[in-house]
């Protein structure tokens, strides 16, 4: 394991926002990942900008078949496997009463159970001395009304992730969580329109979309949303950290300091 903890990592939706920005951290450092996501051109964007650096393997991480035996895939592109990051996520939000049996069971299973089995896996293929690392969000312990399925997974991927830590103890396998306030991507920008609303016209999409992202950061002292970059350092630091296992890290430009 070098120290930066960066030289044969999988990174789940690796192809855009936080995923990718941890992949690409990783390959300047260095380091060399396989990247995975359920749309082949953005992960094959990665691997033809760094050639033998970067591996790709679309799937999808939320349906069981898929993602069977997906570590010891990228431990065999890569010839070992010493980290995995779990940046894979989906976030819709819907109040109480409007909350849809399908997009419930969705977000359980790329938010929660999804990260629970390949975290399980990575206890059995990652090298001694690897790490994981699981993207959270301040959400986990501080919801709103709108995100009770998301703000629910994520508290639990914090139990999970603990839970892991305690497992891999003992091969020296750490697991540990980075918690971001709002980092601006695409999932970010979408409007968030009332249940059963239409999508509104373009102008009228973008004035909406500038007044949420200007709320947004008027909730971060710092005065400014996350960048996925700002995520990938910490989550850089957390697969190198020795010593550190069962943390939540946050990361949120001191919303949390918000009551």
């Amino acid at each position: 394991m070098t120290p930066s903890g960066t030289r044969k990592v999988l990174i789940t939706g690796g192809g855009t926002g936080i995923g990718r920005a941890v992949a690409e951290t990783l390959l300047r450092a260095g380091g060399r990942v396989v990247v995975t996501g359920r749309r082949a051109d953005v992960l094959n964007e990665v691997t033809r900008t760094w050639p033998g650096q970067a591996f790709a393997l679309p799937c999808d991480v939320s349906s069981p078949t898929e993602r069977e035996g997906l570590l010891r895939r990228a431990a065999e592109l890569l010839g070992g496997l010493d980290g995995f990051v779990h940046s894979a996520g989906q976030v819709v939000h819907q109040p109480p009463g409007h909350i849809g049996e399908d997009v419930l069971r969705s977000q359980l299973e790329i938010n929660l159970i999804a990260p629970l089995r390949l975290g399980e896996q990575a206890l059995e293929v990652l090298e001694p001395g690897g790490a994981q690392v699981f993207v959270a969000s301040t959400l986990a312990t501080r919801p709103i009304v709108t995100s009770a399925v998301y703000s629910a997974a994520k508290a639990g991927l914090l139990q999970v992730m603990k839970v892991l830590a305690l497992a891999g103890a003992a091969r020296g396998v750490r697991a540990n969580a980075v918690l971001p306030g709002v980092v601006e991507t695409d999932m970010v920008r979408e409007v968030r329109l009332a249940p059963g609303e239409a999508t509104p016209p373009p102008e009228e999409y973008a004035r909406r979309q500038e007044a949420q992202l200007a709320g947004l950061r008027s909730l971060h002292p710092l005065g400014r949303l996350g960048h996925p970059e700002d995520v990938a350092e910490a989550v850089r630091h957390l697969l190198g950290a020795s010593w550190m296992t069962g943390a939540e890290l946050v990361l949120d430009g001191g919303l949390l300091l918000r009551e």
